[in-house]
């Protein structure tokens, strides 16, 4: 198998030697995807890493915070 600069080296027509490129560019991801570690994995209740609780207590500000808008601007609830 020749290696990228042999074939870069072969290469005079620009389409064909951006085509090479890419193609050693995508192997270069799929080395890269294969080599990183698994995702961890999610929780059955929602995205790994978040606080159940804080989402709750967001959630309560961000209903408080509506109702007072709703006030200021005279909407019914």
């Amino acid at each position: 198998m020749r290696t990228f600069k042999a074939l870069m080296s072969e290469a005079v027509d620009p389409v064909a030697e951006a085509t090479l490129r890419l193609e050693a560019a995508v192997e270069r991801l799929t080395r890269a995807a294969n080599a990183r570690p698994p995702a961890p994995q999610r929780a059955e209740d929602g995205a790994p890493g978040v606080d159940p609780a804080a989402v709750a207590a967001l959630a309560a500000r961000l209903d408080e915070t509506i109702a007072r808008l709703r006030g200021v601007l005279g909407e019914e609830a």
